[in-house]
């Protein structure tokens, strides 16, 4: 399967955790210029925001449930960190399971969709209602 991302963009996976899990788990790590980041679940922001930031060098990260086990506070700062990955003209993909603070950083998805099978969309207009959403939960 070849999939294309948006370079300099955050794309989040959306869809059925199972599916979302199988499909990062499908994507190449081991490529020239492809970086995995996960953490350990007890890891602190601080921690994961350096993971994320050592990636910086990458063309493509598969950034793989980093917001696991933090509270809104800390998965607001660490999804955060996405922006300047993207700056940096990365292609960015993202599995998380808290899905609105993600999107609230995202400038596409990529639905996993049983009738359409993967299809990458814009971010769903201005993310700033998402975001004040997410704050107010």
């Amino acid at each position: 399967m070849t999939l294309r991302l948006p370079t300099a963009e955050v794309t989040v996976l959306l869809g059925e955790p199972i599916v979302r899990r199988r499909l990062m788990a499908m994507c190449d790590d081991a490529s020239s210029g492809v970086r995995r980041i996960t953490v350990d679940p007890s890891a602190g922001v601080r921690e994961r925001r350096r993971r994320l930031e050592e990636a910086g060098g990458a063309a493509v990260v598969l950034v793989d449930r980093v917001t696991d086990g933090l509270d809104a506070t800390g998965r607001r700062v660490v999804l955060g960190a996405l922006a300047g990955l993207a700056a940096r003209g990365a292609a960015v993909l993202v599995d998380d399971d808290d899905s609105v603070a993600a999107l609230a950083v995202a400038d596409a998805t990529l639905r996993a969709d049983p009738v359409r099978g993967l299809v990458v969309e814009p971010a769903a207009g201005s993310l700033a209602p998402l975001e004040e959403l997410y704050r107010a939960s």
